[in-house]
């Protein structure tokens, strides 16, 4: 070997060697607690470092092959700091559980504590937990208790997105055999718009199946848009026959972990298919320095095959106010329209910031404005906010997964972007889709989202036109059918940079966790 390449060889050591023994970056707001003496135990999540090698990339979409990938890269991160937690005093650090979603720890540290984890080597960023908020609903009338009504009536936000003209053609499509995801406040499992929907209850604080509840009404509302109600009268649902995985789970960064992993993976068998298709969110995680703990669960939702459907934020109506972490590309994030059509006021706005870039969000718009749904007691109430607009976009999802099993979150993102009812920045019809801070791609079409769905699945255009009749609001989706048909069919990409790349990290936003 050369002098040259010894050189070489020698420096790429060095740079390893400092990479294993570099100080965490630490959460600022533990800053006061790590400088007080005599204080009570802060929690903490501990990010470990993403390291792949040896590792072969799993087949994105492929759950088994990304289960299998998470869970073996955390025994072995885990296997590389046990060793240096371990010498450490029990009184000043207690591991409470690891997350393989996210290749992170939970532990309760003194600030003693926190600067020996500080030092772990392969700790890679020590974070406090945090408080989760859940989208509040910014306007909330009277409870009052449900009449049934013509069957053929529908409410403004069902008309909106065309589930009346889709019940015209596929009374069918109803949800049925889809699994959905929730995770919010809880949910009344009791109420006569719910109940014998609930598949599975999961509540993260105490880590435990239950019997569903609902600490707030929030939960209860959200989970009544997608899937409550039946079509016979009471008509507040989008999918009303699709079944819920729901989780309470809105106490604090480490519990909203465990709901995100349990969303994985609910019966800890990676070989039974008990996981949801998709998941509905209207929560945030606003506080933290970054949201590389969120990016990681998110990302690993994706790959195995879940979409992950958000809130766009109640912060506008200022530009850039997208809440997080909502700006996650793999994300479909939903702002919020009233009876109008028109963007609300207080819907968030984009664009937003992903990895030091900036990123179209909101990617649609749905009604949030008076939407009218179940809250706990057997009542429905109305209420208003982007946490009522993104169970209308998870709806909606679950009734494509019917029509198509096969789609996965990819295909499903493309064909809800492309079958918008185009609008532009004031809302006035566009001839053409150019994406807005306001509505993002456009409004929600379930009507030419189900007609590209089952175009893919028949490969059959004359057949589809035949059974949908094309309409002057999307007229646009009927010119581009076969291109879009073409294209979804290839997106079934095997790339995962995303699980096995690193984050962007911005030093100035943290303490240096050498000079705790």
């Amino acid at each position: 070997m050369n002098m040259k390449l010894i050189i070489i060889f020698s420096s790429v050591l060095l740079l390893i060697s400092e990479l294993a023994t570099a100080s965490a970056f630490v959460d600022p707001r533990l800053q006061n607690f790590v400088r007080q003496s005599g204080v009570k135990k802060a929690r903490v999540i501990a990010l470990m470092r993403n390291d792949t090698a040896g590792f072969a990339a799993p087949q994105r979409y492929n759950f088994r092959s990304v289960h299998q990938f998470l869970t073996a890269r955390t025994r072995v991160s885990w296997e590389q700091v046990k060793a240096a937690v371990a010498r450490a005093p029990a009184a000043d650090i207690s591991i409470l559980n690891a997350f393989w979603i996210n290749n992170s720890i939970v532990a309760d540290v003194s600030p003693q504590g926190l600067r020996i984890l500080a030092q772990v080597p392969n700790i890679e960023k020590i974070y406090l937990n945090g408080e989760i908020q859940y989208v509040r609903p910014v306007t909330a009338g009277r409870p009052f208790r449900a009449q049934r009504g013509d069957p053929t009536q529908y409410p403004y936000d069902l008309i909106d997105i065309g589930i009346d003209k889709l019940m015209e053609k596929r009374p069918d499509l109803l949800g049925q055999g889809v699994r959905v995801g929730l995770i919010d406040t809880g949910v009344d499992g009791k109420h006569p718009a719910l109940a014998g929907k609930i598949a599975l209850f999961y509540d993260a604080a105490s880590n435990q199946i239950k019997e569903p509840y609902d600490a707030d009404a929030h939960g209860t509302h959200t989970a009544g848009t997608i899937a409550g109600g039946d079509r016979q009268g009471i008509n507040i649902g989008v999918a009303p026959k699709a079944h819920l995985v729901a989780s309470a789970a809105l106490s604090g960064y480490s519990h909203m972990l465990r709901a995100m992993e349990f969303m994985l993976d609910p019966d800890k068998n990676p070989n039974t298919n008990d996981q949801p298709r998709l998941i509905s969110n209207s929560w945030n995680s606003g506080g933290a320095p970054d949201q590389e703990l969120f990016y990681r669960a998110i990302s690993a939702w994706e790959a195995a095959g879940i979409l992950p459907v958000f809130s766009a934020g109640n912060a506008g109506p200022s530009p850039k106010t997208i809440t997080r972490p909502h700006e996650h590309p793999g994300v479909i994030a939903v702002a919020a329209t009233g009876k109008d059509g028109k963007v609300a006021n207080f819907s968030s706005r984009g664009p937003a910031e992903f990895q030091g870039k900036v990123v179209q969000k909101p990617d649609l718009s749905a009604p949030g404005v008076d939407i009218i749904s179940s809250v706990p007691g057997g009542t429905l109430q109305s209420m208003s906010g982007t946490s009522m607009a993104c169970p209308h976009a998870a709806g909606v999802v679950a009734l494509m997964l019917q029509a198509n099993p096969n789609l996965n979150p990819a295909q499903i993102r493309e064909i809800l972007t492309k079958t918008l009812i185009l609008v532009n920045e004031n809302g006035s019809p566009s001839p053409t889709q150019v994406w807005n801070a306001s509505y993002g791609m456009g409004r929600l079409n379930a009507l030419a989202a189900i007609q590209v769905v089952t175009g893919l699945r028949t490969m059959n255009r004359d057949l589809v036109m035949a059974q949908f009749q094309p309409t002057s609001a999307f007229r646009n989706i009927v010119s581009a059918f076969d291109t879009l048909v073409s294209r979804v069919s290839r997106l079934n990409t095997v790339d995962t940079s995303d699980l096995t790349g690193q984050f962007r990290t911005n030093p100035s936003q943290w303490m240096d966790g050498s000079r705790l």
